[in-house]
């Protein structure tokens, strides 16, 4: 949000107060200053008057101009094609220096004598708005000839551009912005009526005979207003004003109306007359559309309140008459009736949805009022007596405030007569007092104030967050041992391990692209359950895994040079449902190992036993399964699922050859674990045995498609309680053995009670491959 310091002033009275000054406030009550800037107009540039303006004798395109500064009539040679007797213009004195680093000099030009130059917008450090020079108007101040430019404060303005959040769209708006200054510096807003003049409408005949309104079931607010059309052109204010805040729409009447849209925070919008037109009137129909969404209709559908408006439907130079529409569309319903919409067909958007889904100012008239000020003032158009007015009678939102709810959530009393008085200052109501508690009016134009939370918030910007004397923490601990201290040690333990590893912590929005999630075959949350208001369209949607921006991120130190990328987040992903849970990924991409002598300066690329060497550095020893997961990221011949203590924690895979290439990586692997299923807990001490321990190893032949994780399982649930441990060590084939294969496995074998005779050893051994004959058909080789 773009604010001028002379727009400003036209609502608050800041002449005493500095820019410094207001930037420090904004900041102190919530709103982040982007950028502050000045216009500097260079000295000895004036306000001149065009005497006279005759074709340079010696050149076609010059022409000689004799033009009044107020002290002394100059000779001034201009190119401009624009250039006219009678015109106010900014003239460059001799001696003046442009921003550009021009010199004014007197010269002589084809023959002729120039003392001074006719300047143009850009010349004089103004957004270039139009060819040619530069021409004055009484819209920036009363023209002195003689006076510098630089004294009039809508050209030689300040600009401030300030960081507003989604929920604050009541400061979308000059006069939100000022609010916010008035409560802030106790500075009353003006008098809305020294502001909005007395408008003179022009003719006597009224709205009802030229224009007509049909309305079934509409639930937005909205007001029309008929205006003659008669070769419009907006003043020199509203011209830079809008480059200033870099807005400027095709039609000078649009521009009008956004220019009162900016100013007071009232959506308008602007309609053809002919489009609506039937014999010698013309009548706008007002119903839902097919979506249920609030619709403006002639012949077709030519715009959606809050949403977007056809540009046939907006006014042409050659109609005789044009429409002023301000409207109104509670927020949240528009969000959620757009979000429907959009899932049943592609709607497109305008700069009317971006304010009305953030909430405009409710109060039409003063957009209307505000609106027919500027017509009155600068042009000779007519006004039409009278308005259609569709307004919808809404239940105000009233508060009931607790004191001591209010200072538990500040951290420092209140009493009921400050809070009184900085809600006040915030223009909203008092209803009703008590002891401790205050019931409060909230103003319309404050869509954000939903419950005691927000109270408090408006009270801790006011009050200022360095005003609140610091407390200390009270913890009255309980235990250490809780499941939030446990997954704490466990984050901390993942991150130590994994730095020293190698891999760096990234941390990203848990919001993504839904677009990339599908692209890369993930899956996304259901329509139902999507995201109403999104930050931005690249942020549209919860994540569902930590991969995209892992990719992203390693895409990103890929261009800049990295040779080898380690990376890993712990971090919140959302399923289908929106129920969430913990993941934990890792990436690596690139060299497996830095440049070094070893390695002659060639490392290798990393490699999947690599990959999975680290990953098991970090979470223990773990077996690897056939991956039944399927998306578009994972290879399909370099896939595993993560087998920890028989559970399933994860999946580990090379990344697909066709995202490879496509995303311009080198050999890139992923890890992706979920966090609560990967073993953790307190360490306890145990008794180790003191016996001797026995290795032995038992040959065993069994059919070649076992595999030796199904020989695991059996012996988990069927070993004797001495054998401590067991690991294969060797698998032999040979055709003689047609189709088996002789395995290997080797035992470790102890007792905690005493040391094992060889005759226990044995019946332990026998007892094994009983146990493996009987489930796999194992027989001792």
């Amino acid at each position: 949000m773009i604010v001028t310091r002379s727009w400003l002033q036209e609502w608050i009275d800041i002449s005493k107060i500095t820019s410094q000054d207001i930037i420090d406030k904004l900041n102190s009550i919530g709103f982040e200053i982007a950028e502050y800037s000045t216009i500097n107009i260079p000295s000895k540039v004036v306000v001149g008057k065009v005497l006279d303006c005759k074709k340079h004798k010696n050149a076609n395109k010059l022409m000689v101009c004799q033009v009044d500064t107020g002290t002394e009539i100059k000779q001034i040679v201009c190119g401009a094609k624009n250039v006219a007797k009678d015109m106010f213009v900014p003239v460059a004195l001799v001696g003046a220096i442009l921003p550009n680093g021009l010199k004014i000099e007197a010269t002589n030009i084809r023959g002729v004598d120039s003392y001074g130059m006719i300047c143009s917008f850009d010349e004089i450090g103004l957004p270039k708005l139009e060819d040619g020079i530069m021409i004055l108007d009484n819209s920036i101040g009363e023209l002195k000839l003689g006076k510098e430019i630089s004294e009039y404060k809508v050209l030689n303005d300040e600009i401030i551009d300030i960081e507003l959040t989604a929920n604050r769209g009541d400061c979308l708006s000059i006069l939100g912005i000022a609010r916010e200054l008035s409560a802030a510096f106790d500075i009353p807003i003006k008098n809305l009526k020294d502001i909005v003049f007395d408008k003179a409408e022009k003719m006597q005949v009224g709205i009802g005979r030229l224009l007509h309104i049909k309305h079934k079931d509409i639930e937005a607010d909205l007001i029309y207003k008929l205006f003659s059309n008669k070769d419009y052109q907006n003043p020199l204010k509203v011209k830079i004003r809008l480059s200033f805040i870099k807005e400027e729409l095709k039609n000078e009447i649009e521009n009008l109306a956004f220019y009162t849209t900016y100013s007071v925070g009232t959506v308008m919008r602007i309609y053809s007359y002919e489009k609506f037109r039937k014999d010698e009137s013309a009548i706008i129909n007002l119903r839902k559309d097919e979506n249920l969404m609030d619709a403006v209709y002639a012949d077709e559908k030519l715009s959606i309140i809050g949403v977007n408006q056809k540009d046939e439907s907006k006014p042409k130079d050659i109609d005789k008459y044009f429409i002023a529409e301000a409207s109104f569309i509670d927020p949240q319903r528009l969000a959620k009736s757009y979000y429907q919409a959009s899932k049943k067909e592609k709607i497109d958007t305008d700069w009317v949805y971006y304010r009305s889904s953030r909430g405009s100012n409710p109060d039409l008239n003063i957009g209307i009022d505000y609106f027919c000020t500027l017509i009155g003032i600068y042009s000779d158009l007519d006004i039409f007596s009278g308005a259609h007015k569709i307004l919808q009678e809404k239940e105000p939102k009233n508060i009931k405030v607790n004191l001591e709810t209010i200072s538990n959530l500040i951290g420092e009393e209140i009493t009921n007569s400050k809070l009184a008085t900085i809600l006040t200052k915030l223009e909203f109501d008092l209803i009703k007092s008590e002891d401790k508690s205050l019931v409060i009016k909230v103003p319309p134009f404050r869509h954000d104030i939903e419950n005691e939370q927000d109270i408090a918030e408006e009270c801790i910007r006011f009050i200022g967050i360095d005003n609140i004397n610091s407390k200390p923490f009270r913890v009255e601990e309980k235990s250490r041992i809780n499941l939030s201290m446990i997954e704490y040690k466990k984050k901390k333990e993942l991150r130590i391990k994994a730095n020293a590893s190698g891999f760096y912590e990234t941390v990203s929005y848990i919001f993504t692209d839904k677009k990339k999630l599908k692209r890369y075959g993930l899956k996304t949350i259901k329509d139902k359950l999507e995201l109403i208001n999104p930050i931005t369209k690249e942020l549209n949607t919860l994540r569902t895994s930590l991969v995209p921006s892992l990719l992203d991120q390693t895409i990103n130190n890929i261009k800049n040079g990295k040779k080898s990328v380690r990376l890993f987040e712990i971090g919140t992903i959302f399923n289908e449902n929106r129920d969430e849970k913990i993941s934990f990924a890792l990436i690596f991409s690139g060299a497996k190992e830095e440049d070094s002598v070893l390695n002659h300066g060639k490392p290798k690329e990393i490699d999947f036993a690599t990959f999975v060497n680290k990953i098991s550095s970090i979470i223990g020893d773990f077996e690897l399964e056939d991956c039944g997961i399927k998306n578009s990221l994972l290879h399909p011949f370099c896939s595993a699922s993560i087998i920890k203590n028989g559970n399933k924690i994860g999946v580990v895979y090379k990344l697909h050859n066709r995202f490879q290439k496509e995303l311009e990586l080198p050999a890139t692997f992923i890890c992706e674990l979920d966090f609560k299923k990967i073993p953790y807990g307190i360490k306890e001490a145990k008794e180790y045995s003191k016996y001797q321990s026995s290795l032995r190893d038992l040959s065993i032949l069994i059919d070649k498609d076992i595999k030796f994780d199904k020989i695991r399982k059996i012996l988990k649930d069927y070993l004797p309680k001495e054998v401590k441990r067991f690991y294969p060590v060797d698998i032999f084939k040979s055709s003689k053995l047609g189709d088996k294969v002789s395995l290997t496995i080797r035992f470790m074998i102890q007792s905690d009670d005493k040391t094992l005779s060889e005759e226990e050893i044995s019946k332990i051994l026998d007892q094994i491959l009983s146990i493996l004959d009987a489930k796999i058909g194992a027989k001792l080789r």
